[in-house]
């Protein structure tokens, strides 16, 4: 029988390792700093503070999240939506990233549920904390990759032409991106994380060009949380034997 329920944020805090805890204290320290004594750096305009809030929630829980994935943690699915999506909804809105908004609400939320239920059918025997993770072969990865670059192109053209939208082709990409990461990250593929290298480097330059740039704190942390990532799954991944020829939806 399936266990849905909630893993142990008490279990998952207590496996930090001291350079994990240093970084993150390292990144809400600097995030709040950012909002105390610079908090025109965070946002364009600070004349909202629920903005400034959202913005400095984002910062904390982003590379959070990513260490969650890293380890392996499933109950990163329900933190992400309140803590995340829900904010970035709030931060588009302002933004005018349209089309992030959308998708915040009607793929990312959906997906998180799924990939929750998903993780909970696939827990490690000797830790109830961890989901059992996979990777690709070489071969299989370098073309998955390949894939997911042209779809991400194609769909990110397809957005920018759809009549009346004002996004940019870079969010759209960005988009496009960040949602095959999403579904490789549910099937528990460590292939995710390279799709979102990329994505994260798109939100950067967004980030920039929208002026953001107390964002900036956030897309770098979660930058060095995503290698972090690559390589914790590969450790457990050869360590484990999860080595696929091929690529499946199959929850295996």
């Amino acid at each position: 029988m399936t266990n849905y329920k909630f893993p142990s944020l008490i279990k998952f805090f207590k496996s930090f390792t001291k350079v994990e805890a240093i970084y993150m204290t390292f990144v809400v320290v600097l995030a709040v700093g950012m909002a105390v004594f610079f908090p025109d750096l965070m946002l364009e305009s600070t004349a909202s503070p629920l903005l400034i809030l959202c913005s400095v929630l984002n910062v904390i829980a982003n590379p959070l999240v990513e260490t969650m994935n890293a380890k392996q943690f499933r109950g990163n699915f329900l933190i992400d939506i309140f803590l995340i999506e829900i904010t970035y909804i709030i931060l588009s809105l302002y933004l005018g990233w349209y089309t992030l908004m959308l998708s915040c609400i009607f793929f990312w939320i959906p997906i998180d549920i799924l990939s929750y239920i998903r993780w909970s059918k696939n827990i490690d025997r000797e830790d109830d904390n961890v989901t059992v993770v996979k990777r690709l072969s070489w071969k299989a990865s370098a073309l998955l990759l390949v894939f997911v670059v042209v779809f991400s192109l194609v769909m990110g053209s397809i957005m920018t032409n759809i009549p009346g939208s004002e996004d940019s082709y870079l969010e759209a990409f960005a988009t496009a991106m960040g949602m095959v990461n999403g579904v490789l990250l549910m099937l528990r593929y460590s292939e995710h994380w390279y799709a979102w290298v990329i994505t994260t480097i798109l939100y950067l330059a967004m980030d920039i060009s929208a002026g953001a740039y107390g964002l900036l704190i956030d897309d770098v942390a979660m930058l060095v949380v995503t290698f972090y990532g690559i390589y914790k799954w590969f450790v457990y991944t050869k360590k484990h034997g999860t080595i696929q020829e091929k690529f499946t939806f199959k929850n295996n």
